[in-house]
């Protein structure tokens, strides 16, 4: 079986309205945005995306995969950063709409024509990027100097030997 690419624009309100699921692959580097922030832009983004509607509420459900070239900021080496979202998105046509939605929706504002799968997909990775990506270890020589210092001094606090050591036989 092969993956198969996302649709790129269509009516999201008529695809909620019949419900619909939509699951395939986007290039990363097809996400302008996105490549902007990464060091590596090879790769793709797996994506599960339902459409559908209970009673006046119009959704999109979905989840998104990918691993991320980055750089981490403490050692400012090359790092993958995997990344796993699910997002809730209730369609809305005018802000009066959004204040009704469930408190587990955000809002998505759409409108008559057809919008873009992978814009969207690309603001909801974008809105869970990390502030700062960072290595999930010590990676940097100076946290690595500072752990080892602080390994040497409770080595040598525990080497020293303690004065009232000697009044402790005597109380035997």
């Amino acid at each position: 079986m092969t993956a198969t690419l996302l649709p790129e624009h269509f009516d999201f309100i008529q695809k909620a309205k019949i419900g619909c699921e939509i699951n395939g692959l986007w290039p990363i580097g097809q996400l302008d945005r996105l490549a902007d922030l990464l060091l590596d832009e090879t790769g793709e983004l797996q994506a599960e995306v339902s459409f559908g509607q209970e009673g006046p509420l119009r959704y999109v459900i979905g989840k998104v995969t990918a691993e991320l070239g980055l750089t981490c900021q403490r050692c400012m080496q090359p790092m993958k950063y995997p990344l796993h979202i699910e997002f809730k998105l209730g369609l809305i046509t005018n802000e009066q709409q959004a204040e009704k939605l469930p408190a587990d929706f955000e809002p998505l504002l759409v409108d008559d024509e057809n919008m873009s799968l992978p814009a969207v997909l690309e603001d909801e990775i974008l809105l869970a990027m990390p502030l700062v990506a960072m290595h999930d270890y010590d990676c940097s020589d100076y946290l690595q100097t500072q752990k080892d210092q602080q390994q040497q001094d409770a080595e040598k606090q525990q080497e020293k030997e303690n004065p009232f050591s000697v009044l402790k036989d005597l109380l035997k």
